[in-house]
């Protein structure tokens, strides 16, 4: 079932302009879970959004329903979803998955590592994605399950006036050159990058090395600039980081 929040990042992801729409979905990240008991006078009063383009992108969204229909709905999905997360990992071990993997370094010291990525996703309000459309395209699944459980995890987009960088802020660069990172800080200093904790995953070795070091963390994977091995090393990245995730912060294992 296309649950509501997919519904809702489809659009989100693949915003061109900063409106309504668009502050209507960023508000549904960022309060996810207190939507169970959000009422329409309070998104309405925190947003500033027009009550005529709320309802109109209420039904856009296949919601041909009011606010109380609405909500209960988006909560019944939550569930939802729960029961999907829950489905998926059940079985499952990180320690599986890394054994299967290419990788610079051993099982132990990428368990380790991942770890410790998961240690800063649950310390950070926000993790803002930044890369190129399909890498990000990969990391949805990703998003959509740091979402249920109640992270703020968007994908940036440069047209969006309120996106400035603080110290509660986790940026993941998803580049397998490392170019789009290394462009972003040359470009968008004035959002402050600096200011955030960055995550770099990247095939170039070069910004493993102190002095080339642009991002507090790098996960270097295994390759040279092959997008089909890039990308599907990216799939098992997302997936162990979801998974150690989910146990640790989540079930609390």
């Amino acid at each position: 079932m296309d649950v509501l929040l997919a519904r809702i990042l489809k659009y989100l992801n693949g915003a061109l302009f900063y409106d309504d729409s668009y502050k209507f979905c960023t508000y549904i990240v960022d309060h996810y879970l207190e939507m169970e008991s959000m009422t329409k006078e309070r998104l309405l009063s925190e947003t500033g959004i027009d009550e005529k383009n709320l309802d109109d992108f209420v039904r856009r969204l296949g919601c041909d329903f009011d606010w109380d229909n609405f909500h209960r709905t988006f909560v019944q999905h939550h569930l939802t979803r729960l029961d999907q997360i829950r489905g998926r990992m059940v079985g499952l071990r990180a320690a599986d998955l890394v054994k299967d993997m290419k990788k610079d370094m051993t099982d132990e010291e990428m368990l380790n590592y991942i770890s410790v990525i998961c240690e800063e996703i649950e310390f950070h309000k926000r993790i803002v994605i930044v890369g190129a459309l399909y890498p990000m395209s990969i990391a949805v699944e990703f998003q959509t399950d740091l979402i249920t459980f109640g992270k703020n995890v968007i994908q940036f987009h440069n047209y969006d006036p309120t996106m400035m960088f603080t110290e509660d802020d986790m940026l993941i660069f998803i580049s397998a050159t490392g170019r789009a990172m290394k462009g972003f800080l040359q470009n968008r200093g004035n959002l402050n990058p600096d200011a955030a904790t960055s995550l770099l995953i990247t095939q170039n070795p070069v910004y493993t090395r102190p002095e080339h070091r642009i991002s507090t963390f790098v996960l270097r994977l295994p390759g040279r600039y092959d997008g089909l091995d890039f990308n599907h090393q990216l799939m098992q990245i997302f997936d162990l980081i979801r998974i150690q995730y989910y146990q640790k912060y989540y079930l609390g294992m």
